[in-house]
């Protein structure tokens, strides 16, 4: 098994998520595995050395913000450093190779760093849905006019995090990254959804954030999640299966998903299932995922209350069938919609 290694590159072990736990880690079975194969003395032992110092040394700084001069004081030490070797006499060959060792070190250090801080975000447009899967095979559906975030040194990181704008239904594989049990509670396989003000923690669990116009509802399908609200320090809030938490800011409500008003994961199979949702939120929902303004000729019809399944196929089906409900013409100009009374 181990001898795939003896021809890697220093590269080849810096993405390989095998290396990366050995080095992270430090697990007692992954040392003895790893020194039984530096004892048969590979080839390409170096390359190994190398990509484990360059790792550790990662994984030991990215915790500390760098000074502002850090990266100038870096060049004058070396500076000094030739200037001291010179004066010693030691000869220009040895200067050349200590200054190219040192400039080497010093991109390879400002490369990892970048590759550290680098994120990889997903953007979907009007009327847009895409799934998204995630490094450790996590699946996350995106509704349109969203965004998720995360970031590229996924496996280098403690925990997975990503962040969300708009909606989107979660499927998270309980600790896949290192195969913990779903139960484990390791912080290092924890999955954090950030959305707004509410950090979301799970081992493995389906639920669904929806931030839309200033509120955050969260709805758990299966597993167990906790919400945090990062800017009012307190007790987390636990979710069993079927909750569903709605922020607006300042407070946190909790309910029970069948006694919503839509169904929070309908919009996966382009539906709004109504019970009792109001014209104005169907409206809402519409807005946000399709773009467009629509303006009531009778704003008293905006609480008008509506019970029944709305298909989002299509950027006229809700429209048209707001139209019928309202005994309302439809008028268009560019982006705004018009619902002029008969």
């Amino acid at each position: 098994m181990m001898e795939k290694y003896n021809h890697y590159s220093a590269e080849d072990f810096l993405d390989d998520d095998d290396f990366i736990r050995h080095v992270k880690y430090q697990r007692p079975e992954d040392v003895g595995q790893w020194n039984d194969w530096l004892s048969s003395s590979p080839p390409n032992e170096e390359a190994y050395k190398e990509a484990f110092v360059c790792l550790s040394a990662m994984l030991s700084v990215v915790r500390i913000e760098p000074e502002p001069q850090a990266g100038r004081q870096s060049w004058l030490i070396l500076e000094r450093q030739i200037g001291t070797l010179e004066r010693q006499r030691r000869g220009r060959r040895l200067v050349r190779m200590f200054a190219a060792a040192a400039v080497a070190c010093i991109g390879l250090v400002l490369a990892s760093y970048w590759y550290y801080q680098a994120q990889v975000s997903v953007v979907t447009g009007y009327g847009e849905q895409r799934q998204v899967v995630l490094p450790d095979h996590s699946t996350v559906t995106l509704n349109a006019n969203s965004s998720l975030t995360w970031y590229r040194a996924w496996n280098w990181r403690h925990g997975r995090e990503v962040w969300l704008t708009g909606e989107a239904l979660f499927k998270v594989e309980p600790g896949a990254r290192a195969g913990a049990a779903g139960g484990s509670g390791n912080p290092a396989e924890r999955f954090t959804a950030y959305a707004g003000d509410l950090s979301v923690a799970v081992l493995g669990t389906t639920f669904n954030i929806r931030q839309r116009r200033g509120r955050i509802m969260v709805s758990l399908l299966s597993g167990k999640i906790s919400i945090t609200n990062r800017s009012r320090p307190g007790p987390s809030l636990i979710l069993q299966p079927g909750d569903a938490a709605n922020s607006d800011g300042t407070a946190v409500q909790v309910s029970r998903i069948v006694r919503l008003t839509s169904q929070p994961q309908a919009w996966v199979d382009h539906k709004i299932m109504a019970s009792g949702m109001t014209v104005q939120d169907i409206i809402d929902n519409y807005e946000d995922i399709y773009g467009y303004h629509i303006v009531l000729g009778n704003p008293a019809q905006a609480a008008k209350k509506i019970d029944g399944t709305l298909s989002l196929e299509t950027e006229d089906g809700v429209v048209n069938m707001l139209a019928n409900i309202l005994n309302a013409y439809i008028h268009r100009e560019g982006k705004t919609i018009y619902l002029r009374p008969k």
